[in-house]
Formats: structure tokens, C-alpha cells, sequence
């Protein structure tokens, strides 16, 4: 029937059952194990029954057969970030863990299950002992293989379990083993239901012990459940783009994915270039006759893309440009997230090339930024490239239906009447904008081409027509700023210590602010989601208010913090914490930050009510830079 085993018997019998709304739970293994498949199906299954969710993966460095892990937090209250520790850990294979051991920590009296052929006993395994975890030895392999007829089930089996032992969402996971299994028969989906009640009655009749965790919810409607990727994929769809080209490659291919199914049925089309240069040679041509046209890559194909986008700044074609950032340089981690590439995004190509660097924070903003990108894109003649990463791009996470009417599209103008006697393609504006034609148009024939021109589109090498055209471009800037504002604040306006990051930092600054919110600590965070044009007037006041700034990113080298030095001016004293990719942001180093810049004031009550359940390391300040009239010196 399974053993049931924890370091100490007696700290057991000692145990008060944390009662919670939100859980995380962790699962690892190797390739076969279904890891992924579990976490997908257990993340349908909350959003099904109204939870949010995130589903976070994480894959080696091999194609198949490699080690994998995931984890799933869900609650009835919005989640914003991945969740630091796991309140429950299910582990297939301790070697695969081991790989995953940094990424899969474990709260105190965290749940620990493992197969019960597994010939580590209790009190070798690779945990912290200290953290006195619940430790069950289940018979996954065994139930699937002698009460199903097929091992393969196992992970089936083991959500079975999980459902049982911490009242996971039953009919939500009925229903999402039957979506993913609709197209292999009703054989299938009853052979895995099958498996699922194998692992629910193995739990109610064999575990008996007096668990650590108690989660409860209350179901609400159905939550929307998709990736980054698929969100900027459904906002550009929806916002009236019509051709995509694109190359593969992790972690952005999701986008071409999507677009590839559904972009026919809107009239539109996907062409899987040769490699990335064909891939933005063909957007720029597809956009240069009339069609709202996008591609997606990632740092390494973001590269060779540069050539083709700077002559899309200098013939003012407009085009999105989707970079899902990875670990870099070269190759580095693909399947991991970092915030690397923004000078590559920002100062990318040769010679003065304004375009608009958009930057999504969450998978819902996904939706939204596309939007804006097509927006600003269509409207300015410029290239907007979104700025994302892995972490957004490729996890799962659920909210409300989206309305597809919430975010008003600005089109592209074409010249009409008297425009077209004696068309100028590059008519100086105030705005920089003029009427852009494509091939058809009577009377609006002109040159697009990647060489210095006049305003009829001529070619020209005169100085001081050359500067008349800078101008012209880099004055669209200023008038995308008026119109898109695109920067949000968590807390109360006017508090002393400000949290500054960008995309997917949010998640954790925003959960840190609400958490000392509770507490009566005076903190509020700031993430701007348009990184170029900075939003330098809106930063500015907002740093006078501030008595202290933390800056946060995942790049080494602190390329968000020199890129805010190159543009405003920073409070005297401003912290930076800079981290390399491939390990996220936690919660706890956030909290660190501000208990360490509050330290004066900050009392135990309060920080007792930002952990309540003890779960972060609160005397352990991260790492950081401070910023000093602009030196640079260690703390």
C-alpha cells in the first residue's frame, strides 16, 4: 500500500496544519515521466474550475529524453509571479532533482512524494531534513501498470493522488484529461480517467497521516489558459495583422506556431522562411505593400535581423518585431529566461535608428502590447519591436476572458485626393508621419529604398537633407510617448522607497508592494512597459517623490540600469540588484531589498505580517550595487 515515512515521528505529531488558498506544487523527472503533460493538465484543470494559475517548465539541454521539471501555483486570488517555494514536490528520478535543486526549494513542512521503487531511503534523499518535510513513498508505477495495464499512466496516477491528498480541482481534472486526450479516442481518455481514480482511492485509503497543507478555493467561471507566446500571437491576430514570417527557434516559436493554424482562417498568411534575415526581408516587403506584418525570434536570430530593420526605420515601413529573450550569448540557455538583449533591442543596428521597444510584464499585457505594437507600428511608420522573454513566453497562466474590443487599433494612412497629385512619400510634418501608399495606388508610386533620401523619396547625399529626415524619424518618438503612456504603479504614490524593473520583474515587485502594503510599510513599484522612448518625464517626478530607489533586472552587466543613467536622472542614491539570467527573481531577494532600506523603521510585527508562515529567508540582504552620484561602489 505505499510507506509513509518523515524524519521525525515526533515533530510529525507536533505539525499544525497551514491552512491556504493558493499552493505550488513542484514536479521533476525524466523524459517519459510526463512532467510536463502533469503540470499542463493540472493547470487546465484549476483554470477550468475559475483558479489562477502559473505553470512554469523547465527542460536540460537535450531534444528528448532529458530531465524536466515544473511547477503549478494556483489560488482564487491573482498570481503574479512562479511562487519561491514549493508547498508540495512530487519527484520521479533524485538524479534529474538534483539539476533542478536551486529551482525546487521547499517550504517548511513541505510534502515530499516519491515511487516507492526508489531505492533512496527517507533520510538520504536530497532535501533540506531540517525543513522537517511529510515524506510519502508512492506506488505510481505499480498502480498504473497492474490496475491500468499500461506504466505509462503513472503521472496520471500521480495527479490522482495530489487531487485527493490536498483537494485539488476534481472536475476541473476530469475535464482537462479529457480535452487532451479528445483526439486518441474515448479508449484513451477512459484509460487515463481510469488511472486518475487508481491514484485518488490509493491516497484516501493508504494516507492517513495528519497533512502539513490544507488548500481550499471556491470555484469561480472558467479562466482563458495560455502562454506569452499565444498571447501576442491572438493580440496581432487580432489586431489586423495579415502575414508573419518566421524561422524557428526556442523560445519564441510558439508565436509562429499559433499564427501558422489560425492566420489562414483570417485571410492572412505564414511563411516559414529559410532563416532569419529572409524571415524580416520578407515582413519589410510584406508591409511595404500595404499588409500589417510581423515576425518573432529570439536574441541570436534577433541578430541577424538587424541590417533589414535598420532599412525599415530609414524607408519608414512598418513592421512588429517579437524578440523572446533567452540566456545569451551564443547559444547560452535557451530554454531560460534573462533581460540581456534590451541594448540589443534599444542600440541595435548602425547609424541613428529610432523604433519603439515595447516590453509585456505579465501573459495577459502579451495580449495587450500586441495590440499597441500594431498600434504605434501602423500609424508611425516605424518598427516597434516587443521586448519579452522565456518566462513570459512560454509559461501558462490564466485569467479572464479577454474582450477583443478593449484596445481601440490605430490604422496605417493612405494618401487620397490631392495626396496623390504629385505624391511626397516623405513629406516633412510636425508629427513626422505622412501618408505611406503601397503598389496599386494610381499616383502613388514612390522609391522605398535603404539609401538617404529626399522627401519625394529620391536619393540623396546632401548633409543637410540627411538631417532634415533624422528629424523626421526620431520625432515620431515624442508623439508616441503623448499618445501610449505605457508605464504602471503598485501602491500608493508617494511612498519613500520606489522598486523600478521592467517585463517580467513586475510579477515579483507587485506581490513584494502588496505584501508590506499589509504591513504598513510606505513602498510602490514602478515597471514601464515602453522602454523606447523611456517615459523620462514621468520617471523624473516620480523619483522626486522617492527617498530611495531600488533597481531590479536579470542582466549582468546592469543594462537597464546604464540605459535609465543614460536618460534620467537618478536619485542620488539608487540601489541596484543585477543578476545573471537563468535563475528568476525571487520574492524573497525583493523582500530583502526593502527590509534592508528600511531597516531603521521596520519592526518584527511587521515583518510577521509580510511572512506570516515563515516561508522566506528575511535576514539575508542580496547582493547589491549603490549608485552614487553616478559612481558605482559594493555594498
Amino acid at each position: 500500500m505505499g510507506v509513509i515515512v518523515a524524519p521525525d515521528k515526533r515533530k510529525v505529531e507536533q505539525w499544525e496544519t497551514r491552512t491556504t488558498n493558493q499552493i505550488t506544487v513542484g514536479i521533476v523527472g525524466s523524459g517519459g515521466d510526463g512532467v510536463i503533460a502533469s503540470g499542463e493538465i493540472l493547470s487546465s484543470a484549476a483554470a477550468r474550475e475559475g483558479l489562477y494559475c502559473i505553470l512554469t517548465k523547465s527542460v536540460g539541454p537535450t531534444i528528448r529524453g532529458g530531465e524536466s521539471s515544473c511547477r503549478v501555483r494556483m489560488g482564487n486570488n491573482r498570481v503574479h509571479s512562479q511562487g519561491d517555494k514549493l508547498d508540495v514536490l512530487v519527484c520521479f528520478s533524485w538524479k534529474d532533482f538534483l539539476l533542478f535543486r536551486k529551482e525546487l526549494l521547499l517550504k517548511e513542512n513541505a510534502v515530499v512524494l516519491y515511487p516507492e521503487t526508489d531505492k533512496l531511503k527517507p533520510d538520504e534523499l536530497p532535501i533540506d531534513k531540517d525543513l522537517n518535510p511529510l515524506i510519502l513513498k508512492v506506488p505510481f508505477a505499480r498502480l498504473a501498470k497492474e490496475e491500468i495495464g499500461n506504466v505509462l499512466t503513472k503521472n496520471i496516477v500521480m495527479l490522482g493522488v495530489l487531487a485527493e491528498l490536498f483537494d485539488l480541482p476534481k472536475e476541473g481534472l476530469d475535464s482537462a484529461i479529457r480535452h487532451r486526450f479528445e483526439r486518441k479516442g474515448e479508449e484513451i481518455i477512459d484509460l487515463n480517467l481510469k488511472a486518475l481514480l487508481a491514484g485518488k482511492s490509493w491516497a484516501e485509503e493508504s494516507v492517513k497521516e495528519k497533512l502539513p497543507v490544507n488548500f481550499f478555493y471556491t470555484t469561480a467561471p472558467p479562466k482563458l489558459l495560455i502562454t506569452g507566446n499565444e498571447a501576442i500571437a491572438i493580440g496581432a491576430l487580432n489586431a489586423g495583422c495579415r502575414f508573419m514570417a518566421g524561422y524557428p527557434i526556442t523560445p519564441a516559436t510558439e508565436v509562429m506556431e499559433l499564427m501558422a493554424k489560425y492566420l489562414p482562417k483570417y485571410g492572412g498568411t505564414l511563411v516559414q522562411a529559410e532563416d532569419e534575415i529572409a524571415a524580416i526581408a520578407m515582413t519589410v516587403g510584406a508591409s511595404y505593400a500595404g499588409v500589417p506584418s510581423m515576425t518573432a525570434s529570439s536574441g541570436p536570430g534577433i541578430s541577424l535581423m538587424q541590417e533589414m530593420l535598420g532599412a525599415a526605420v530609414i524607408a519608414e515601413i512598418p513592421i512588429v518585431l517579437v524578440n523572446v529573450q533567452r540566456v545569451g550569448p551564443a547559444t547560452g540557455i535557451p530554454t531560460k529566461s534573462e533581460q540581456a538583449d534590451l541594448f540589443q533591442a534599444i542600440y541595435g543596428s548602425h547609424g541613428d535608428n529610432p523604433k519603439v521597444v515595447l516590453a509585456p510584464c505579465d501573459v495577459e499585457d502579451c495580449y495587450d502590447i500586441a495590440h499597441h505594437a500594431f498600434s504605434i507600428a501602423e500609424s508611425f511608420q516605424i518598427p516597434v519591436m516587443i521586448l519579452s522573454d522565456q518566462f513570459i513566453g512560454q509559461r501558462k497562466a490564466s485569467f479572464p476572458q479577454l474582450d477583443p474590443n478593449r484596445n481601440p487599433v490605430a490604422k496605417r494612412r493612405v494618401p487620397e485626393g490631392e495626396e496623390l497629385i504629385e505624391y511626397t512619400r516623405y513629406k516633412l510634418t510636425i508629427t513626422g508621419r505622412s501618408p505611406m501608399s503601397y503598389p496599386g495606388i494610381k499616383g502613388g508610386e514612390y522609391l522605398a529604398g535603404g539609401i538617404s533620401h529626399t522627401e519625394e523619396g529620391f536619393p540623396s547625399s546632401a548633409h543637410d537633407i540627411n538631417e532634415l529626415m533624422n528629424d523626421k524619424r526620431h520625432r515620431k518618438l515624442d508623439h508616441v510617448l503623448e499618445r501610449y503612456p505605457l508605464y504602471r504603479y503598485y501602491g500608493i504614490k508617494g511612498a519613500s522607497l520606489g522598486l523600478l524593473g521592467w517585463g517580467s520583474t513586475k510579477g515579483v515587485i507587485r506581490e513584494a508592494v502588496h505584501l508590506c502594503s499589509r504591513a504598513g510599510i510606505d513602498v510602490v513599484g514602478m515597471v514601464p512597459r515602453i522602454l523606447c522612448p523611456l517615459p523620462n518625464d514621468e520617471l523624473e517626478d516620480w523619483f522626486s517623490t522617492l527617498s530611495s530607489l531600488v533597481v531590479l533586472e536579470m542582466s549582468y552587466a546592469g543594462q537597464f540600469m546604464m540605459h535609465l543613467k543614460s536618460q534620467v536622472n537618478l536619485p542620488d542614491t539608487t540601489a541596484h540588484y543585477a543578476r545573471s539570467g537563468g535563475a528568476l527573481i525571487m520574492l524573497e531577494d525583493v523582500l530583502n531589498l526593502i527590509i534592508e532600506h528600511t531597516e531603521e523603521t521596520i519592526t518584527a510585527d511587521q515583518k510577521e505580517i509580510i511572512d506570516p508562515e515563515g516561508i522566506f529567508n528575511l535576514n539575508k540582504p542580496p547582493k547589491v550595487q549603490m549608485y552614487v552620484k553616478g559612481h558605482v561602489c559594493e555594498t
